[in-house]
């Protein structure tokens, strides 16, 4: 058996939709919906819908004699045969009833080929290319194309989104395991505020170097995977693309047994404090499900790859977003930070889960002039797009770090510049630098911007 024999698609499921289209003229509204030119696999039916496409569009109602004449200015069907053929495909789709079912074949087996064709381009690519992430990334992105056009084949009634959301809502008002909340992250100052993430949000936390973004993350990574809250309990992702996992498992045990953490460092723990370490990991940490991985220039890809064998998933963490490499060959940082931002949105919206992504700020801050520190959306670096792609953007302040006089010990101040599901606002919640730990102040009063 030859190839082409063996090539997914249905000259017959073809033949109906067009013949449907000769009797019915109105149902080219239907199938366009469904259908390109390119997913018929004969050539004289591509000519023929593009041809329907072309007429509807200029208003023209869809004929025979209208249609043969738009395909003969377009170079084809100039012969008897041709027409013929044409008036065939009104007869032998005189009896069809529903043009959706032959229009959604023939959609499938168009698929069906890309698949094939992608296929073939992988297996050419992994003997051309040694490169294992580029070689992944391209699989993963291509598949996902096809996978996006087979989605986005119908448009969708209002109705029947009402319906959606009425059962949505019946499953909230039900819900005792937490499926629909929003993700707590366990500083009641920050929760009463904002009410938590979103799943699906890409939210960025972005602070100077110093201001305790990677304590800040890990905090709520930690809060979030050992929530009593949560049922089942949340598995929490941290990629670190700056420290080893050992560093931050120090700052966990830091912030958690109240150690100082010079004392992680230097190894000068007392009896009882060893003691409160081995509780906290015999006892504490069973159903703590935070998992670290501390690979070098990550791609977007490779984190997906990793976070799909994870249950339960809740939340990931990335730290930063200037470690991070596209995979792909691209000259302009900007441009690349653009690409990394949309490629990590499009996978909290994947896999609904929120995802945070720490990032620096620019140098702008310490060269402004005058004692206003407080960090704007203009400080972002590298990209435009980071702003744009984010539903949240939080900054992280402290004013003792810029002013050692400041009244304002110990205190970092959580500004929401930037919230698509509420207000923006700043949150002063307190820093416990020695145990590299947040928490909520006792008269924390949050304040709108």
């Amino acid at each position: 058996m030859d190839f082409e024999q063996k090539v997914p698609f249905s000259l017959e499921s073809e033949q109906a939709v067009l013949g449907s289209i000769l009797l019915d003229p109105e149902l080219i509204g239907k199938a366009s919906l469904m259908l390109k030119p390119e997913y018929f696999y004969s050539e004289k039916h591509k000519e023929i819908f593009a041809a329907m496409l072309e007429l509807s569009n200029l208003g023209h109602t869809i004929e025979g004699v209208m249609l043969l004449e738009k395909l003969r200015e377009n170079g084809s069907f100039e012969t008897s045969e041709e027409k013929e053929y044409l008036l065939k495909l009104a007869e032998a789709s005189s009896m069809i009833g529903d043009v959706t079912y032959y229009a959604k074949i023939v959609a499938e087996k168009a698929m069906l080929r890309e698949v094939i064709d992608y296929s073939r381009e992988l297996n050419s690519l992994c003997l051309e290319n040694q490169n294992l992430p580029s070689v992944l990334e391209y699989a993963e992105r291509r598949l996902n194309n096809i996978s996006g056009n087979r989605q986005n084949m119908t448009l969708h009634k209002l109705s029947d989104l009402v319906k959606s959301e009425l059962e949505r809502l019946n499953e909230l008002k039900l819900d005792t395991a937490g499926k629909f909340s929003q993700i707590k992250m366990g500083i009641s100052a920050l929760d009463n505020f904002m009410g938590g993430f979103n799943r699906s949000d890409l939210v960025l936390l972005a602070g100077r170097p110093g201001m305790g973004k990677t304590s800040f993350a890990l905090n709520i990574a930690y809060n979030i995977a050992s929530s009593t809250q949560n049922n089942p309990k949340l598995s929490v992702v941290f990629f670190s693309l700056e420290m080893s996992r050992e560093q931050l498992a120090r700052r966990i045990i830091s912030s958690t047994v109240l150690i100082d953490s010079k004392k992680m460092l230097t190894g000068a723990v007392s009896e009882d404090e060893w003691d409160d370490i081995y509780k906290f990991w015999h006892d504490d940490l069973n159903d703590v499900n935070l998992l670290f991985d501390d690979t070098s220039m990550i791609t977007v890809a490779e984190m997906k790859a990793k976070l799909r064998r994870v249950k339960n998933l809740g939340m990931v963490m990335i730290d930063y977003l200037q470690l991070m490499s596209s995979g792909k060959k691209i000259d302009n940082r900007v441009q690349e930070i653009g690409e990394i931002t949309r490629s990590l949105k499009i996978m909290a919206k994947e896999l609904n889960v929120p995802v945070i992504l720490c990032s620096q700020l620019s140098r702008s801050i310490e060269q402004r002039k005058d004692d206003n520190k407080v960090p704007r959306l203009s400080d972002l670096r590298d990209s435009g797009s980071i702003e744009q792609d984010a539903d949240i953007v939080i900054f992280l302040s402290r004013p003792e770090y810029y002013d050692k006089e400041t009244d304002q010990k110990n205190i970092c101040e959580v500004i929401i510049e930037k919230n698509r599901h509420g207000a923006p606002g700043k949150v002063p919640i307190y820093w416990d630098g020695a145990h590299t730990a947040f928490r909520t102040l006792s008269n924390s009063e949050p304040q709108a911007l």
